[in-house]
């Protein structure tokens, strides 16, 4: 009986501790550093600033600029989405080796993160590249995508999604 009571304490208190230290952890990690902000560019016409909470897009004769500020919830999936795709670790730019497939025209997506005052600045082209280099630059692609797709529910670029570009030369 005193082993079994003595058992019961031991995990009552492992549980109320432990564990709870293990979420304190958790919470800490996700907090977003004060001085985090991101640039994305998506090479053609949409480009995305958010430290100066600014999307740009280029028209023929003009660019159009609109103030979007992001809410803690999208800038926490975003930061997120950094943290997990290991970003900072990601190489400069995604360059293809051996044979390469050429197309045109084609554009040099970039993000720029700024995380505990490191500032990183990825690229890839998508007009120079190979089977290889698409699977390395798997993760910053799909990093791509999960911002765009972030961005774009904002309501704001929903009614400018809609309307007719033009290519700036």
């Amino acid at each position: 009986m005193k082993p079994i009571r003595i058992l019961s304490v031991v995990f009552i208190l492992f549980g109320l501790f432990g564990f709870r230290s293990e979420k304190y952890s958790l919470m800490v990690k996700r907090e977003i550093p004060s001085d985090f902000y991101f640039v994305i560019n998506d090479g053609r016409i949409d480009s995305y600033n958010s430290q100066l909470n600014s999307f740009s897009r280029k028209y023929l004769e003009e660019e159009r600029v609109l103030k979007i500020a992001l809410t803690e919830k999208e800038k926490e999936k975003i930061y997120s989405l950094i943290q997990k795709s290991n970003f900072l670790k990601m190489p400069m730019k995604f360059e293809p080796i051996g044979e390469i497939k050429i197309k045109d025209p084609s554009f040099t997506r970039v993000i720029v993160a700024n995380v505990n005052g490191e500032r990183k600045m990825v690229s890839y082209n998508d007009g120079w590249t190979n089977a290889l280099n698409d699977k390395k630059a798997k993760s910053f692609l799909d990093l791509y995508t999960e911002i765009w797709n972030v961005l774009y529910e904002k309501q704001e670029l929903r009614e400018m999604k809609n309307r007719i570009f033009i290519l700036n030369n």
